[in-house]
Order: structure tokens, then C-alpha cells, then sequence
């Protein structure tokens, strides 16, 4: 019997660590001598040069694993891999994906991946200043609730269009933004993000144009289902909560 779980531990821990060939080849046995990782969303880059750090986070991209799901999220990072000069490959990553089978890196090529999250170790606290969007995620919940008075529909689909946000979404990844908006639950409205909508009722564009953590100013557009626009005027400041004044544009 203690053989049959020793044989069993050992063919666990070989599937666990098996390189995937596909990955292995991109890199054609060449010397890894950096990785460099960029955040997407905003002039942050980390450049790993240890050689241990290099080949541990090399180790965890061969052993990706290829799934049919994809997140259809925006890609929070982009990993480059460097042999002199020369860059040799290039994924983008999605972080904080925890389903197995859904895809959080994609090759050139578009392929979907899923590798193990313990890799966000190697760079996401450099990366990822959550302390800088202090009071985003309650501004976003806060106003979208104050907006969805507005309209006073129930059991409706609505769209969040977000193409527009760059200074309140920096420090954020796009689980956190998912999470953020599709966790709104009032009057049975369904809230999804426009690339993740396959129809919905109501439009809502949100274009954030100052924002310091206590105030706010922004204009947010719906469109209702007969494709008429109405324009909101936001301004707010946050005292322990969000307070707004709105008017029409």
C-alpha cells in the first residue's frame, strides 16, 4: 500500500511539473536574461534580473496549462522575455483568476493559457498600488446606484462602458473592476461590462475626470433602449461616504 502511494505521489508531483511543449518552444533554449513586467493600465514596469527569480518565473509560464475559456477580460500585464537584445516572447497576463479552466495568459498567437496565480508573487505588490484608489470602488458602486434611480427600471440588463476611465482604474486589475461593477445588486438590474455583454437594456458610459480620493467630477451618459442619450453632470466629495450633486448636461 505505501508503495502504491509513493508511486502515486511521484506520477502527482511529474503531471504538476510537466513543461508544456508549445510554451517550451517559443523560447527555443535560448538564455533568459530579463524578464521585463509592464502594467497596462499605467507607466509602472518591473525588470527581473536574478537569475533564481528569472528561471523560477520561466518555470511557471512553461507549465501553463492550455483551456478553452476565455475571461474576455483586458489584460492587466504583459510579461517580455529578453535573451540579449533580442525578445523572444510575450504573453499577457490577467491577474486574480482563480478558475482553473478559464484563461488568464495569452500568448502572440492569442492562445489561451492558465498558469498557476502564485506567479503574481514575483511582481504584483511592486506593481499594484491598491492604496492609491482609496474610495474608487464605493465611488463606482455609489454612483452607478445613483444612476440606476435615475432610470427607475427594474429587472433590466445594463451595460458599464468604461473606455474612458484611465485615472481611477490604474491600481486596479480587471477581476477587481468585474467584481466591482457585477457585484451591484439593486432592483434585480443585471450589471455586466460592455465587452463581457452579449445584449443589454441600458448603456452607461462613465467618464471620470477628476479624481483625488475625496472628490470627484464626471459625466456619465446612458442610453436607454430607443438609443436616446441622456448626459449626467456629477460632482462629488466623500466624507466616510459619497455624496453627489448631479445635474443634466
Amino acid at each position: 500500500m505505501k508503495k502504491f502511494l509513493l508511486i502515486l505521489s511521484l506520477f502527482f508531483l511529474t503531471s504538476c511539473t510537466r513543461v508544456n511543449p508549445a510554451l517550451k518552444d517559443k523560447f527555443s533554449n535560448q538564455d533568459i536574461e530579463r524578464i521585463v513586467v509592464t502594467n497596462t493600465r499605467y507607466a509602472g514596469r518591473y525588470t527581473i534580473i536574478d537569475k533564481k527569480a528569472i528561471a523560477r518565473f520561466k518555470n511557471k509560464v512553461l507549465r501553463a496549462r492550455e483551456v478553452q475559456r476565455d475571461s474576455n477580460l483586458e489584460p492587466d500585464f504583459i510579461f517580455d522575455f529578453y535573451s540579449e537584445n533580442k525578445r523572444v516572447a510575450t504573453f499577457k497576463y490577467i491577474a486574480k483568476i482563480n478558475d482553473e479552466n478559464t484563461a488568464n495568459l495569452y500568448d502572440e498567437e492569442g492562445k489561451l493559457f492558465n498558469i498557476s496565480t502564485s506567479i503574481e508573487d514575483e511582481f504584483i505588490k511592486r506593481l499594484l498600488k491598491t492604496n492609491r484608489n482609496q474610495n474608487v470602488p464605493d465611488y463606482y458602486v455609489s454612483v452607478i446606484n445613483l444612476i440606476l434611480d435615475k432610470i427607475g427600471k427594474r429587472d433590466i440588463t445594463v451595460a458599464i462602458d468604461l473606455k474612458k476611465e484611465i485615472m481611477t482604474l490604474k491600481y486596479l486589475t480587471s477581476m477587481d473592476i468585474k467584481n466591482i461593477f457585477e457585484g451591484i445588486n439593486k432592483n434585480g438590474v443585471n450589471i455586466v461590462l460592455l465587452q463581457q455583454a452579449k445584449e443589454y437594456d441600458y448603456l452607461i458610459s462613465i467618464n471620470t475626470k477628476k479624481y483625488s480620493g475625496n472628490r470627484v467630477e464626471a459625466e456619465i451618459a446612458v442610453t436607454d433602449p430607443k438609443g436616446l442619450k441622456t448626459v449626467y453632470v456629477i460632482e462629488g466629495n466623500y466624507n466616510g461616504k459619497w455624496e453627489f450633486f448631479i445635474a443634466y448636461k
